[in-house]
């Protein structure tokens, strides 16, 4: 984020004979808009986008209506310059803005980048404006708003949920937990760029909480992962698209406990392969320097699966071969996210040939620690 401070207005704003009543939510960050006088504000409804122009040193106020403790997705998209998304929560006065539980506003590289805000609406009333002060190609910027209301779903512990996210939306989740158990929360199977954001066990989303494995907002449709330790009994994260470049971007998430092997070793063998079985995370290990073979039957031939490790304790490489059960011809991947280094996620979507499907997970020649890691086949994307 770039951290710029922005010069406070000097008039209050002139609501007419409308009355808005003020709206309080997360703490207060630095910096204000540019100096002007305010010809008025622009209602925007929920859910409903609106593509306006910003002039250069102009600012464009809104105020949207929102339900007391829902959370909120405000983003500016499709931007022709440098426009930047100020939030101010309760402030009518635009004098004051807020931090963001998930922050991607006042972003200058590169300059038409997208930006949103999320944040728990804690009143009636949203306050947010787009500056056009550091445009740098002409005297406008054109973009379009949008303002659209998070649901929270609750997912499985044990089962991958398949779902979706565009621009200018997100998707909260919250998942049972054990206190003192690590957990790995992950998206794999991304058919584009989507964000994972953990808030561990705050209800109300305003802190994002540190993740002891944090493989988080990469670029691209890397898989992501985090694992943390829970200290209640429910865990909260955020699935954001802002940054993507499809129209809908399909992911799965899933939330399991973290696989713990203080010494891993090698498990299968090519004439005898460990059985996994679809749609459900199972933990899985290979020694160092070694191979460790899998197989899952019951596929539906003809259509996609993404194979997928996460929450890996140590550098491993996942190899599909598809319906080779020799394990000699790598399968050729759609979506090919495999021999990442380090403890990075990995996964490969293909369509399988039959209702059997061989994969690998090995560690490098030389390597003096084995891994464990969750192993996952689910359908899509």
């Amino acid at each position: 984020m770039n951290n710029r401070t922005h010069g406070k207005r000097t008039m209050p704003l002139i609501l007419a004979s409308l009355f808005i009543p003020a709206l309080m939510v997360l703490a207060a960050c630095n910096g204000g808009g540019g100096g002007r006088s305010d010809p008025g504000v622009t209602i925007l409804a929920v859910g409903v986008p609106r593509t306006d122009i910003v002039f250069l040193s102009g600012l464009n106020d809104y105020a949207a209506p929102t339900i007391p403790g829902s959370l909120y997705k405000i983003s500016i998209t499709g931007l022709t310059d440098d426009a930047d998304l100020l939030v101010y929560g309760t402030d009518n006065t635009y004098t004051s803005r807020v931090r963001c539980a998930v922050d991607n506003t006042v972003l200058a590289d590169p300059a038409t980048s997208p930006e949103d805000c999320i944040t728990t609406a804690a009143g009636n009333t949203l306050y947010f404006t787009v500056d056009g002060t550091f445009l740098k190609f002409s005297s406008e910027a054109i973009y379009t708003i949008d303002v659209e209301r998070l649901s929270v779903t609750n997912l499985n512990p044990t089962f991958p949920f398949a779902d979706s996210v565009s621009q200018t939306t997100a998707k909260a989740y919250s998942v049972p937990a054990t206190a003192g158990v690590a957990e790995t929360i992950s998206l794999t199977g991304l058919t584009d760029d989507a964000d994972l954001h953990i808030f561990g066990n705050d209800s109300s989303f305003a802190n994002q909480a540190p993740c002891s494995l944090d493989n988080t907002r990469f670029t691209g449709t890397t898989p992501e992962d985090c694992s943390l330790t829970s200290f209640g009994g429910t865990l909260f994260f955020i699935v954001d698209g802002i940054f993507s470049t499809a129209p809908t971007i399909g992911f799965t998430a899933t939330a399991s406990p973290t696989p713990i092997f203080p010494s891993p070793v090698s498990e299968g063998t090519i004439t005898a392969p460990i059985g996994v079985q679809p749609d459900i995370p199972s933990p899985g290990q290979v020694g160092q320097a070694g191979e460790s073979f899998y197989v899952v039957n019951g596929l539906t031939a003809g259509i996609r699966y993404t194979v997928s490790i996460t929450g890996l304790s140590a550098d491993a490489n996942l190899t599909v071969f598809g319906g080779d059960g020799t394990f000699i011809t790598p399968a050729v991947c759609s979506i090919d996210n495999t021999f990442f280094l380090g403890i990075l996620p990995e996964d490969c979507t293909l369509t399988v040939p039959g209702g059997t499907l061989f994969f690998t997970v090995s560690t490098e020649a030389g390597s003096t620690t084995g891994a464990g890691y969750l192993v996952l086949v689910e359908p899509g994307p």
